[in-house]
């Protein structure tokens, strides 16, 4: 069993059950972590009835730093050869670990994978296709749900840095691709929920703003920032149209 997989949770009880299902019913699992944000929509009741039936899992429930602490605290506490983060709003297609771990095992020199990802509304779908011919430095073409690290990668690479809240995977991603450059898995691995109450869904506009702050503290090169700055405007409005 190879896979640590970290959910950080907080008032998902509507999507939680889906998330956790299409994590422990993987083959190749060690591990599910669940770090529950002190929820107060039944997603605790949940995770305890889940808990007995998988041992597998392990959760806490209690308030704490946020999500992307929580992910730090699991990456600490993981001990699988693979590691992945998943929003207990999205979910893993079936299967897709034994795909992911065959790619790594014939693929030594990989470090970390990006599979394709699909979303749940169908007007945004463009959103994730564009992804594939933008390179990483001047838009975040990494599909999150779909990004698998090696255990050992992750501890050269470090944690995500607590001072983003929106793009703090883009700003690992930049950190991950500078140490070594992603391989792609040309499957659907995972599906990204967009629903009312979804962060991508409520800010993308203060996400793509922090995006650029994040290129900016990695690049002193105008071409990128102006090249990211004028993508992620054309995002936004496109975002925007299609949310009318």
């Amino acid at each position: 069993m190879s896979f640590s997989i970290i959910v950080p949770s907080f008032n998902q009880a509507k999507y939680l059950p889906e998330t956790l299902d299409s994590i422990l019913t993987q083959s190749e699992l060690l591990e599910c972590l669940v770090y529950d944000a002190d929820s107060t929509d039944g997603s605790k009741d949940i995770l305890k009835k889940y808990a007995k039936q998988y041992p597998k899992l392990w959760y806490q429930s209690k308030k704490d730093g946020g999500q992307v602490f929580a992910i730090n605290q699991g990456l600490k506490k993981s001990k699988g050869e693979f590691v992945a983060y998943l929003n207990s709003d999205d979910y893993y297609l079936p299967g897709v670990f034994v795909q992911v771990k065959k790619y790594f095992d014939t693929h030594p020199n990989c470090h970390w994978l990006v599979g394709d990802c699909e979303v749940t509304q169908r007007n945004l779908r463009w959103t994730f296709l564009i992804k594939k011919f933008l390179p990483l430095p001047i838009f975040n073409s990494i599909n999150q749900p779909s990004v698998f690290l090696r255990r050992d990668f992750v501890k050269k690479v470090g944690y995500f840095n607590t001072k983003y809240r929106y793009a703090f995977d883009y700003d690992y991603w930049l950190r991950c691709s500078e140490l070594s450059k992603p391989h792609r898995l040309n499957i659907i691995t995972s599906v990204f929920r967009i629903h009312g109450n979804s962060k991508g869904n409520t800010n993308f506009a203060k996400q793509f703003d922090e995006d650029l702050s994040v290129v900016n503290s990695h690049y002193n090169n105008k071409l990128i920032t102006h090249l990211h700055f004028i993508i992620s405007k054309i995002t936004i409005l496109t975002y925007k149209f299609l949310k009318k």
